[in-house]
């Protein structure tokens, strides 16, 4: 598995809530239908997860190589990727801190009690 098995999740549900996709039952962890959102998504996430700058979308060849996989695609623009970015980290923090406050009570309470 390489993690991403949340972001399959993430994606069905709003495929589901946008009704972007028949298919959203048939995502697999290699196989992700297209959709404008998830496509902004993965683009974000290649940037924070692999070090990228945000003006990757700007680059020649990235485009040349996105129109061969889905011509007619349209990359969003650095900013959009930029915000995309800070908003997929503000979510993501928000179940990052509700874990630890999970684990930071359960330590205090075993540490309470033993």
């Amino acid at each position: 598995r390489d993690g991403t098995g949340n972001l399959v999740t993430g994606l069905k549900q709003c495929n589901e809530r946008l009704q972007k996709c028949a298919l959203a039952q048939d995502i697999d962890e290699d196989t992700i239908p297209y959709s404008e959102v998830a496509f902004r998504t993965l683009i974000a996430l290649h940037c924070a997860a692999s070090n990228r700058p945000f003006n990757i979308v700007n680059d020649k060849y990235y485009q040349l190589q996105v129109n061969m996989l889905h011509p007619g695609t349209k990359l969003p623009s650095d900013r959009t990727v930029q915000r995309d970015t800070l908003r997929l980290f503000q979510k993501i923090s928000l179940h990052v801190k509700e874990y630890f406050l999970v684990g930071t009570f359960i330590i205090e309470f075993i540490y309470f009690y033993i």
